[in-house]
């Protein structure tokens, strides 16, 4: 009875206490949502009204420029139909 093998090793087979946990799941930061414009439109919010100044001059230059590049396009195709050049 002394090479009895059931008191021996049974330590070895049991699992260590902190195996049963589940490991800690990392968290994620939120996520920040940007407002869109939905068809088009521009979501309605009351605004600085520096940046609504400067939205309204950037928007008039815009402009401005897409009415220098039309000219400038039809000067091009003016001088190619000139004659004489």
């Amino acid at each position: 009875m002394a090479n009895h093998p059931q008191g021996r090793g049974r330590e070895a087979w049991t699992e260590p206490a902190g195996a049963a946990d589940p490991p800690p799941v990392p968290q994620e930061p939120p996520v920040r949502r940007w407002p869109h414009p939905v068809n088009g439109m521009e979501p309605a919010r009351a605004a600085d009204p520096m940046l609504h100044y400067i939205r309204c001059a950037l928007s008039y230059q815009n402009q401005q420029l897409a009415d220098i590049k039309a000219l400038l396009q039809q000067l091009v195709v003016d001088r190619e139909d000139e004659p004489g050049k």
